[in-house]
């Protein structure tokens, strides 16, 4: 009797250890699977619209959101480009208003120097530039008479990465000064 004790207690004690594993596993999955849900909704908010391609998206800091969206843009003389700032249920901002081609309006910039790859989607809009680029990190720019008046970094987002299809749909411009301000 005292031989089958003596592996009854460590047999006992290995359950207890498995349960409590196997407990706190479970807690810590679902976790990490509720964090997961939480990321791909954030990451999939856009302000274009279902039909429209995402050439740029993603959410900012302060809970705003930047899009370039378009729509049968295959070259600069076709379709529409639009850039959109807000959050769904109010844009602040859309530029240009109708639905017009990008040519003379949007612009392309492929900024990268050495190993460093930079790309900007970038507009005019009076005393305003307006360039989202993705780096690195991704972010929002706005110049205002050449001038930094704000620089937003993107959060997490899938669309944080400038489409393939930007670079046919926009005409391209030379890296300038004014493109790493």
């Amino acid at each position: 009797m005292n031989g089958c004790l003596r592996f009854a207690v460590p047999l006992m004690n290995f359950f207890k250890i498995w349960l409590v594993v196997f407990v706190f596993g479970f807690f810590v999955s679902a976790a990490f699977a509720e964090e997961e849900v939480l990321e791909a909704e954030v990451e999939d908010i856009t302000l274009c619209n279902a039909q429209e391609d995402i050439y740029f998206s993603c959410p900012l800091s302060g809970g705003k959101i930047v899009s370039v969206c378009a729509l049968g843009n295959t070259n600069p003389n076709s379709g529409y480009v639009q850039y959109r700032y807000g959050v769904p249920e109010k844009i602040e901002l859309v530029y240009p208003q109708s639905k017009i081609p990008p040519k003379g309006r949007f612009y392309v910039v492929n900024a990268s120097e050495g190993s460093v790859s930079l790309n900007i989607i970038k507009f005019y809009n009076g005393k305003y530039t307006y360039l989202v680029s993705q780096a690195y990190r991704s972010f929002l720019t706005v110049l205002k008479s050449g001038e930094l008046a704000v620089r937003k970094s993107c959060e997490r987002g899938g669309y944080s990465v400038i489409n393939r299809m930007a670079l046919k749909g926009i005409e391209s411009l030379p890296k300038s000064a004014e493109d790493f301000k």
